[in-house]
């Protein structure tokens, strides 16, 4: 297994960061190795080791006489919590926006459906602390941005499902966006706390369609906030002032 470095991981970011950017766009040659070196202020093998991990997640190919070259994004692992997170770092446009919509639409609701028929006491709990994390970060205490990941992933845990456990990591990358996007101040977080309320509720007292539709309400309520924007406050949603 390939050892992961900071250097490694910065020189993949970096080279992901200029395709999912447009600066090498699909079907477009990188530059060659000594000048990709020059350009990183790093070591060839760095520069081969990070190439081989973008082939392997779909954004590159290598071969004898094309050189390597950027893939066309349908050839791009786009459930690769590490694609997703350069794709939201170049920026979010419309279809990537209505898709993590979409995605989230499929499967969160289902899951607090399964929720609501199979979580245990120990995950009802874990919703609650999740909830109250979220409370506790609107009234200026934590940091709302976990809280409310934790909330959203505690839900989709207790719906004991084997699929969605190994899916974890995507739902994850995609709630880190969508929430992002959401949840921009103090005012919109206070604003969500009773739909979230409302979720939580369904799953407690073992209510699968009031669960199903409480989530789906939250989801576009997200959605709804995407598009009428507002101030941000990084440090309310990081609790880092």
């Amino acid at each position: 297994m390939r050892k992961v470095t900071s250097i490694h991981a910065d020189c993949v970011a970096a080279i992901a960061g200029w395709i999912t950017g447009g600066i090498y766009p699909p079907g477009s040659p990188l530059p060659i190795e000594p000048a990709l070196c020059s350009e990183l202020g790093v070591s060839r093998t760095v520069v081969r080791e990070a190439v081989k991990t973008l082939v392997a997640k779909g954004l590159l190919t290598t071969g004898p006489r094309v050189g390597t070259r950027v893939q066309p994004k349908s050839s791009w692992n786009l459930y690769d919590p590490d694609v997703i997170d350069w794709r939201f770092a170049a920026g979010v446009d419309e279809a990537l926006l209505r898709d993590v919509i979409d995605l989230r639409l499929t499967f969160e609701p289902a899951g607090c459906e399964f929720a609501a028929r199979r979580a245990e006491p120990a995950d009802l709990a874990r919703i609650e602390a999740a909830y109250a994390d979220m409370a506790s970060a609107v009234e200026g205490k934590g940091r709302y941005f976990t809280a409310d990941i934790d909330f959203h992933t505690s839900i989709l845990a207790a719906a004991h499902n084997q699929f969605f456990a190994a899916l974890s990591p995507l739902i994850t990358a995609i709630l880190k966006v969508s929430i992002r996007l959401s949840v921009r101040n103090r005012d919109g977080a206070a604003a969500s706390l009773p739909l979230h309320r409302a979720v939580a509720d369904a799953i407690g007292v073992r209510d699968p369609e009031r669960a199903r539709v409480a989530m789906r309400t939250l989801i576009l309520g997200a959605r709804a906030d995407i598009d009428r924007g507002g101030p941000v406050d990084p440090g309310f949603i990081t609790g880092v002032r």
